[in-house]
């Protein structure tokens, strides 16, 4: 099928595939029980959870955005993630951990309902389903699109001919892309259905092993072969960045809301997504539930913060080894890419035209681990979330087979969606795109926790005003540039330039608590209980008539 590859790479690629659904049958056996299947027994070793949450949160696109990123930027846009990490890890810490591990959830929603009520409970579920199908939708996209341009994938000619038959301009490259999306949906959604959170976890735990290792080669087969290191990479990209056609290197701060980003305002928006994914996302709460204790809990955290760390900066190394290839040593980048339009598919493209038969193939198993680690992580607690809120009104003593049903599902809505996602406009690029489309629904989501945990007199009803109008700051600021011409026709006077994508998850979460607050001296405290429910009340003990 891959027709650039060669055999070893295929051997590679196929071998990863049938071993990841090979080890979700193996699990299977062990699936008998809810606390099983969904929380893997809540006795997950906590150096395992660490490396499944930065798996879940990196995927493939990090694995495609930051070295691409080096090409536009960079070293400046990593220099922001890093200015971060200190903050969020502090409010993650002090805060965010110890809140959540009081409470023996399987569902991270079942919080509002007991703080807010059920409506809230149920707007959490349906902002949450909807992120994590984009969010993955979008992460099978743009892994199967490196996939199909860089493996020349042979398509059959029944299934060109469908997609030229509804009048698709490029049948074959449509064609392609379905394909690897199919395989990739179908694959992670069989070993996840059967083998539960316990699959999820140590899939990822291989996969990570997988990122990091095909890092390290590519760093090391460029140091290798060119006789260079660091030094020289990182002179090539500061070149590169002078030049006429590269003009997205960072400042350190602007006010000017249409610059594409600056290193300060880079920082604040990460520091505001690890929060917010760390309280509001079950993705990531779900496996510091499956731990034995707070402190378990921590040290996962801590696990994955410092893996983080290293994988952000080892793909930032092979961005500038990358670049130095090509640029340092004027030698055309393959397939004829733009190093301006196309970044995210330079690295698989180096591997696969450059490095020896089975690397290539290696690299981009990695890829695809990348991509399943966040998919598997995404359909389980869909699953999860879902059987959770059915089980709430249910007799049944084990909700598996539901679950399985509901994963079965939940991976084809994905598979669907990354399809659909594949019209969104070309030059945004994949770390303009994603506070565009799921990541709109993030600072909202996660702003209801948050008001939930230290906004006492909010209520029901204020809280939920205070998402919309979160979620709709998200939608308006992410497409500006669509929706300032339509304001024009009736009088406004807007600029139509692309605002930057670093403010609108500051200001999403800013208007959610900001209106949140507002509205509850409309609603009033009223008398639902918040004893143990605040951060403020979290040591007061629940009176049970009124709680």
């Amino acid at each position: 099928m891959l027709l650039a590859l060669a055999w070893q790479d295929h051997a590679v690629i196929f071998a990863y595939l049938a071993g990841m659904i090979a080890f979700g049958i193996h699990l299977s056996r062990r699936q008998s029980s809810d606390d099983e299947y969904f929380l893997a027994g809540r006795k997950m070793p906590w150096f395992a959870v660490g490396l499944s949450v930065i798996a879940s949160l990196l995927s493939s696109l990090t694995y495609l955005s930051e070295p691409g990123e080096v090409w536009k930027s960079g070293v400046t846009h990593i220099f922001g993630k890093m200015l971060a990490i200190p903050f969020e890890m502090i409010i993650v810490w002090v805060f965010c951990i110890p809140f959540m591990m009081r409470f023996r959830y399987t569902s991270a929603y079942e919080y509002l309902g007991h703080r807010f009520g059920r409506t809230a409970r149920k707007v959490g579920v349906g902002l949450f389903i909807t992120m994590v199908v984009l969010w993955m939708g979008f992460v099978v996209l743009l892994s199967a699109e490196a996939l199909a341009r860089v493996s020349d994938l042979a398509v059959p000619a029944a299934v060109v001919s469908v997609f030229k038959s509804v009048g698709i301009s490029d049948p074959v490259a449509s064609a392609q892309l379905f394909l690897v999306i199919v395989t990739v949906g179908i694959v992670a959604t069989s070993y996840t259905m059967l083998g539960g959170l316990r699959a999820v976890i140590w899939t990822d735990v291989v996969q990570v092993v997988l990122l990091i290792g095909g890092g390290l080669f590519a760093i090391g087969y460029i140091a290798m072969t060119t006789g260079t290191w660091l030094p020289d990479w990182y002179q090539a990209a500061s070149n590169h960045l002078t030049t006429a056609n590269a003009t997205h290197s960072l400042p350190l701060f602007s006010f000017d809301p249409f610059v594409r980003a600056t290193v300060v305002t880079v920082a604040f928006n990460m520091c505001i997504w690890h929060v917010c994914t760390h309280v509001g996302n079950q993705m990531t709460v779900q496996r510091y539930f499956s731990t034995s204790d707070m402190k378990s809990a921590r040290r996962s955290f801590v696990t994955g913060s410092l893996f983080g760390v290293g994988i952000n900066l080892m793909l930032v190394v092979v961005g500038l080894a990358v670049l130095y290839f090509y640029l340092g040593q004027d030698i055309p980048i393959d397939r004829d890419l733009s190093s301006t339009n196309e970044q995210r598919l330079i690295f698989p493209t180096f591997a696969v035209s450059r490095l020896p038969a089975g690397c290539g193939g290696a690299i981009l198993a990695a890829l695809l681990a990348a991509a399943m680690s966040s998919i598997d992580s995404g359909i389980n607690s869909i699953a999860t979330v879902i059987t959770t809120e059915q089980g709430a009104a249910s007799r049944e003593k084990s909700h598996v087979g539901r679950a399985k049903l509901i994963t079965l599902i939940a991976g084809l809505l994905i598979t669907i969606a990354a399809y659909c996602l594949s019209f969104l406009p070309d030059k945004w690029g994949v770390v303009d795109a994603m506070p565009r489309t799921f990541n709109a629904i993030t600072a909202p989501l996660g702003g209801l926790f948050l008001v939930g945990m230290f906004l006492p007199r909010v209520g029901e009803r204020a809280a939920i005003a205070g998402v919309a109008a979160g979620l709709t700051t998200s939608i308006g600021l992410g497409y500006f540039e669509q929706l300032a011409p339509l304001l024009n026709m009736f009088g406004a006077s807007l600029s139509e330039r692309t605002l930057s994508f670093t403010w609108i998850m500051p200001c999403s979460l800013t208007v959610t608590f900001a209106v949140s607050w507002l509205a509850s001296f409309v609603e009033g405290r009223g008398d639902r209980c918040r004893d143990g429910l605040t951060w403020q009340t979290r040591n007061a003990k629940p009176n049970e008539d009124s709680c």
